[in-house]
């Protein structure tokens, strides 16, 4: 992925408009044993705290704050590219013997990973951590750097679906709206939408997608170079509730 152009059209985005520099990097969200306190580290690098258990999602340090990360019961990671694994950082802040779910072209680089396939399920003693997840397809439908080719191709990366303090939280990966969605994510809480083009959504196409499966927030990450306030915009009118969070504290003007 070329981050040099996306992280300029980024900050010329930041530069011209006073939003980001208002934003806050965490939200909370109400359920059963205490808050969901979600916290943009950066790009696509998640932490979701609940219960007394820390879950980081993709946890790299290019293009990340990792100053406010906290060591993790559990880790998910969604692809293999480098803005989502990074195997010395996974070391540095999992807990010892803290489960790391990956998908299987991954294992090569997390030996001890727990392997997750697209639509498995590990839930009950099989759930790592104690947090019920599901892998959800993430993938490209049209757009890859020539025809016939795709950025991120079926069954290689994927997103997470989590029932925390009784709540569905849903982290997209890498994707475009794949039908996948629409059978496997429904009554969300809380949903993480990507929209990088051109890799993955522009932020209209990721809001059409949300309208499909309807999360009671959406919080638009991954947007590297898009402006998510367009996001908002187009769901304007919809029972959506969107927060836009500042997953790019680092980037300055003309870097």
């Amino acid at each position: 992925m070329n981050f040099r152009l996306s992280f300029f059209a980024l900050a010329t985005l930041m530069a011209a408009s006073p939003l980001f520099a208002q934003l806050a990097s965490t939200t909370r969200v109400p359920a059963a044993g205490g808050e969901i306190v979600i916290t943009a580290l950066g790009h696509a690098s998640v932490q979701i705290e609940q219960g007394g258990k820390v879950i980081l999602v993709d946890p790299v340090r290019n293009q990340t704050d990792l100053s406010q990360a906290k060591p993790a019961d559990l880790i998910l990671v969604t692809d293999i590219h480098s803005d989502h694994l990074d195997p010395e950082t996974i070391a540095m802040l999992r807990k010892a013997r803290a489960p790391v779910v990956i998908p299987p072209d991954v294992k090569a680089m997390v030996p001890d990973g727990t392997v997750m396939r697209n639509r498995e399920m590990l839930a009950g003693d099989l759930a790592p951590a104690g947090i019920p997840v599901i892998a959800v397809p993430a993938y490209n439908i049209q757009r890859g750097p020539a025809p016939g080719e795709v950025y991120h191709p079926r069954e290689r990366g994927q997103g997470y679906l989590l029932t925390i303090g009784g709540k569905l939280v849903y982290v997209a990966g890498d994707t475009e709206c794949v039908p996948a969605m629409a059978q496997w994510v429904r009554n969300v809480e809380v949903a993480f939408v990507p929209m990088n083009l051109p890799y993955t959504m522009s932020p209209s196409e990721a809001a059409q997608c949300v309208k499909g499966f309807k999360p009671k927030i959406a919080i638009p990450y991954h947007f590297m170079g898009q402006n998510p306030e367009e996001f908002a915009e187009a769901l304007k009118g919809q029972p959506i509730e969107v927060r836009i969070l500042n997953w790019y504290p680092n980037v300055k003007a003309g870097q």
